[in-house]
């Protein structure tokens, strides 16, 4: 391309879709977690939350962002300043986290604390997507709309109270996959409003070389590993708690049958 053209925005069709997946997947998860988070006795269970944190974060929402990211077609190589896109990482799991701590403590269960939650989740959301953009290597660079970007965070900060009150209303398989569906297409939506607010401009040599950074082909992989890594730990966890409430009822069962039964 002539160096000033504008790039058309054009996308690959399966990995938009795969983006979809992954960030219902995430969602999906997440949701399920949550409902987790506070115990039986009304203390904060630190492993649901950190898993939580890292499916909505790390794969929900980040994972989406940069397989969004590897979706559009562009005529020349991408790749990723390697602590920007570890920065949004981190950015998305620690918000994301902090939203659900907030929440999950909360005394009443009223929209008041989704609301105050998802504004804070929605910025670094929104945070994490334009941080995560400013990574990008190429030869190009952006030309913002701003009404657009936003839009892109009211979106984002919709989409986050939306999903922190799902996180903790909702119980049955059926209601946590619809809600991990909607989840989705908002998370979805904000990623794609946000691309559009961006023009991208042709320049004639590509972007200064740095030294430590990640090809844009190598992104879905590490979005693939990182997803693997929360079902595994939601998979331990599940099977933890599950031992343990086996346990406690056998316990109390015990102690049921001995305060009947009476000195032998």
């Amino acid at each position: 391309m002539q160096p000033g053209s504008v790039v058309p925005l054009q996308y690959s069709e399966f990995l938009v879709l795969l983006s979809f997946v992954i960030s219902t997947l995430g969602a999906y998860v997440a949701l399920v977690a949550a409902s987790r988070i506070r115990d039986d006795d009304g203390r904060i269970s630190v492993g649901y939350l950190v898993v939580s944190a890292l499916a909505l974060g790390g794969v929900g929402i980040w994972g989406m962002h940069f397989i969004g990211m590897a979706a559009q077609r562009l005529p020349f190589p991408v790749s990723y300043s390697l602590w920007p896109t570890l920065g949004s990482l981190l950015l998305a799991v620690v918000v994301s986290g902090a939203a659900l701590w907030y929440v999950a403590r909360a005394p009443y269960r009223n929209a008041v604390p989704c609301v105050i939650g998802g504004v804070a989740g929605g910025l670094g959301v929104a945070g994490m997507h334009y941080l995560g953009m400013n990574a990008m290597r190429t030869q190009a660079y952006f030309e913002w709309n701003t009404a657009i970007v936003a839009l892109s965070v009211v979106i984002a900060i919709v989409a986050a109270s939306v999903a922190l009150w799902m996180a903790f209303h909702l119980e049955t398989t059926l209601q946590r996959t619809l809600a991990a569906l909607v989840m989705a297409v908002a998370v979805c939506g904000m990623h794609y409003t946000g691309m559009r607010a961006g023009t991208i401009i042709c320049t004639s040599s590509p972007r200064a070389q740095i030294s430590m950074r990640l090809h844009g082909d190598m992104l879905p992989y590490g979005v693939f590993l990182i997803a693997c890594v929360v079902l595994l730990a939601m998979a331990v966890l599940l099977y933890r708690t599950s031992r343990r409430r086996r346990e406690r009822m056998a316990a109390r069962l015990d102690a049921l049958v001995r305060q009947h039964a009476g000195p032998v």
